[in-house]
């Protein structure tokens, strides 16, 4: 593995544990057992180091979710394994990560919304239009409508200071993960959900 992708990942991981304010480029160096120096060969500032560590988990999540496609049976088993996914992720993340990244540095902030946009509606639009025509969701459903509803509520979520008490933000996240899905099931669907639970 390459220095810069070990510098990505060491990065990647402080941040999303601690917050990136607090995160210093010292602190990414010594956890990759390299010199500061070597950072700035890589990356211009830490602005763009944090710009670099959203990418590559843009790309984790891209890769993911081919991954999930290719090995599902059907739609109800990608989105189950999609939200399993998510809550993993985003129950590993300190609520301090989002609000800094808000904060002091609004353009990578931007851009984490247009991944969610390019990426992970367009996936969840067309599992929802798979799903009820596999009889798993509800025929009614506007997989665009209820996905915008959604997205709603889960940027509230990741926009209020849950900084007294990081259990309620994952709490919270698995929470509306959930709900979601059961508001997409039919009676078959939630059959099937129901066993995917007990296994």
């Amino acid at each position: 593995m390459n220095k810069r992708r070990i510098i990505l990942q060491q990065a990647s991981k402080l941040f999303f544990q601690f917050g990136i304010h607090h995160i210093t480029m010292d602190d990414i160096a010594n956890s990759c057992g390299i010199s500061k120096k070597t950072i700035y060969i890589s990356f211009q500032n830490k602005d763009d180091l944090v710009s670099h560590t959203l990418k590559l988990e843009a790309e984790k999540l891209k890769d993911y979710l081919k991954e999930i496609s290719a090995h599902s049976k059907n739609a109800l088993e990608e989105l189950y394994h999609f939200f399993e996914y998510i809550n993993s992720v985003s129950t590993s993340i300190t609520p301090n990560f989002n609000i800094e990244l808000k904060k002091y540095h609004s353009q990578n902030y931007i851009e984490l919304f247009k991944y969610k946009t390019h990426i992970i509606m367009p996936f969840v639009i067309a599992n929802i239009e798979n799903g009820k025509r596999e009889g798993y969701y509800k025929s009614d459903l506007n997989a665009k409508d209820i996905c915008e509803s959604f997205d709603n509520i889960f940027a509230m979520l990741l926009n209020y200071d849950y900084s007294s008490n990081s259990g309620t933000y994952k709490n919270a996240i698995i929470f509306l993960n959930s709900l979601f899905l059961y508001r997409l099931v039919s009676v078959k669907g939630l059959e099937t959900l129901d066993l995917f639970k007990k296994n």
